[in-house]
């Protein structure tokens, strides 16, 4: 396997921007993970355990060893749950 398939492991912070790539490739949601994380949480929490799942399958590192999650980052999952945009000050608030 390609070491670039690799480049988010084990990082402790993220580029400011992403690509359409690296959505589809590193960070994406499936149908089946958004109907579970609706099933299992209510609206206003849902946001939380899927930059959770999402940060974990890319980088191995859980939530909260990152200071700043990339807009693009919370724009795209937001999407993929059907949320309006999140504008929030810090990870905490999550």
């Amino acid at each position: 396997m390609s070491s670039y398939y690799l480049r988010f492991v084990g990082a402790e912070q993220l580029p400011k921007i992403l690509s359409e790539f690296d959505f589809e490739h590193f960070f994406h949601l499936t149908p089946e993970d958004v109907a579970v994380i609706e099933e299992r949480f209510r609206a206003d929490y849902r946001l939380g355990p899927a930059l959770q799942l999402v940060l974990l399958r890319a980088a191995g590192r859980p939530l909260d060893r990152f200071v700043v999650v990339p807009k693009t980052l919370l724009r795209y999952v937001t999407d993929a749950l059907g949320m309006t945009g999140a504008s929030i000050a810090s990870l905490r608030s999550i």
